[in-house]
């Protein structure tokens, strides 16, 4: 109804002067690229398959590449060259953390240029005053969209405007989900009948794109999975038998105290855990030392960048310096660092698989390299874990050394699966929208859909001068939006509990932001402490 507005929504590049972009870009990039590594030759087999694939016709894809394989770039090259074939309007990429969708969006933007992508999460604020991105983000009108899960599988359980006015432009576009093993499995079936009327009734190609492809397509033990999946990849087994770079074994219980000796062995070594409380532990029963590292989401962004920064500089190879990491699993997607060796507390084969991508990633070592997999005696028995590392603890004998396999994980999502099968619609979403067919719709009881039931908040650390002047100018501003935007890389999220019992440390500048100015909560090795000193007291 807005000549302005509507005028704002069509100012963006084509897909054919993005894609001329790319090809640019990415010959540029493959140019550089060291084909005597066996690592980039296979890249580049990833990428003729999937130009080939492009010239299908549109459906359900797979695209099944190792970690490190390139599927990343591969994928977009995809996408341009089946949306030119057949006229799709726009790209939109799903990702499952938002700890990686900023990094994957600037890749996006360095290969087709900054305005043509729009990022677009719940963490991403728009600023009220910026009409043009305001409007992208409410209708999605962007040629490529980099979104997360919760976004996206959210809105269409939505009952409000503001969730489900970009709806329609989904149809007849490319979706890519990347690391779609992550999908959590208690919302499984839902998230699939999205994407099988995406594709049945919408002309959406959906591109299910991973290391380790659950068992998800349809088979008489399990008639929710999806029907005519086309694999990109012509010869999987191949495939993951050129990149295999690691050899992954199990090594059993292993005390914190334990851990901590073994991994002080080793050089340069990374080690991943299932929570902040076990990498923490870890960390701290090594020897203090300036050679140990610890990373977790309790550490803001830019933290967390110049630490992978300098952790990317010991392990250069042409320095080789002492470099041991203790990590959560936020280093496991989308990350590139290259490690010798590999510890990975038990978890799910997925998992294991991308904790094995950050060893030997580059192909740098001709023999295969190490990834250990131990237990923690002291962790506590988390259910979600422990299912999953139940399913791969049955494995871990016959698939010993090869656990990454297609084969293995076919077989880990196979009885994963069958374990959880009666939970994959935790709530019984289908079933109420089942009543539509009686024109009696229950739209609040569908919405109760959530792909994360609980919210964090978010929590400015205000330590650096950046973060303090942009925090000063927060009260001033008549659309805090652009601030609060480039607060993000100073954001700490926790659970409302953890709220609770620091906020008395915390100011509240505007309504719905948490500010902590005092370095006692947070320190520099280990990122918020979510438990306040004792006999301190917080003033001004």
């Amino acid at each position: 109804m807005d000549g302005n507005k509507a005028v704002w929504r069509s100012q963006y590049a084509s897909l054919d002067k993005i894609s001329q972009k790319f090809w640019l870009n990415f010959k540029t990039l493959r140019n550089t690229a060291d084909l005597k590594l066996l690592v980039n030759r296979q890249r580049e087999n990833v990428l003729r398959d999937c130009l080939a694939a492009a010239e299908e016709n549109p459906g359900i894809f797979s695209l099944t590449v190792p970690t490190g394989g390139g599927k990343t770039l591969a994928s977009l090259a995809f996408a341009l060259n089946h949306a030119q074939k057949f006229d799709k309007q726009r790209i939109i990429y799903v990702i499952p953390f938002t700890s990686i969708i900023e990094q994957n969006a600037k890749v996006f933007r360095g290969m087709v240029g900054n305005d043509s992508v729009l990022e677009h999460h719940c963490n991403f604020s728009v600023d009220e005053g910026d009409w043009k991105t305001k409007l992208a983000s409410e209708n999605w009108d962007a040629p490529v969209i980099v979104t997360t899960n919760v976004q996206f599988f959210d809105s269409f359980y939505a009952n409000k405007p503001s969730k489900c006015r970009k709806l329609h432009n989904v149809a007849n576009s490319i979706i890519i989900f990347d690391e779609v093993q992550a999908i959590p499995v208690e919302n499984l079936k839902p998230c699939l009948e999205v994407i099988r009327e995406l594709s049945l009734n919408y002309n959406v190609t959906s591109v299910l794109c991973t290391a380790t492809q659950p068992a998800i397509h349809f088979s008489e033990s399990f008639k929710s999975g999806l029907k005519d999946v086309k694999e990109i990849i012509q010869n999987i087994p191949d495939l993951f038998s050129k990149l295999k770079r690691t050899e992954e074994t199990y090594i059993g219980q292993l005390s914190v105290q334990e851990i901590a000796g073994r991994l002080s062995g080793y050089k340069q070594v990374l080690c991943i855990v299932n929570t902040r409380q076990q990498a923490l532990d870890i960390y701290n029963a090594l020897p203090e030392s300036n050679e140990n590292f610890h990373l977790s989401a309790l550490m803001y962004p830019a933290h967390r960048t110049k630490m992978f920064e300098k952790i990317k500089s010991l392990l250069d190879p042409s320095k080789k310096m002492p470099c041991r990491v203790i990590s959560t699993q936020l280093i496991e997607a989308g990350v590139d660092i290259d490690f010798p060796c590999v510890f990975r507390s038990v978890a799910g084969i997925d998992s294991i698989a991308q904790a094995a991508g950050r060893c030997n990633r580059n192909g740098l070592h001709d023999q295969p390299q190490k990834v250990y997999i131990f237990d923690v005696t002291e962790a506590p028995n988390q259910m979600f874990f422990r299912k999953a590392a139940q399913s791969a603890e049955k494995l871990f004998e016959r698939f010993d050394l090869k656990l990454t396999s297609p084969e293995c994980v076919n077989e880990y999502f196979l009885d994963f699966f069958w374990k959880n099968e009666q939970h994959m619609d935790r709530k019984a979403i289908l079933e109420k929208c089942g009543m539509a067919q009686s024109l009696d719709i229950p739209f609040k009881e569908i919405s109760e859909f959530k792909m994360i039931d609980s919210p964090t908040v978010p929590i400015v650390i205000a330590l650096e001068d950046e973060a303090r002047k942009l925090t000063d100018l927060l009260p001033l501003e008549k659309y805090p939006g652009r601030v609060l935007r480039k607060l993000q890389q100073y954001c700490v999220q926790i659970y409302p509990y953890q709220l609770d019992a620091i906020k008395d440390w915390l100011e509240n500048p505007i309504s719905g932001v948490w500010v902590l100015r005092s370095d006692l909560l947070y320190e520099r090795k280990t990122g918020l402490k979510c438990d306040p000193p004792r006999g301190n007291a917080f003033f001004g």
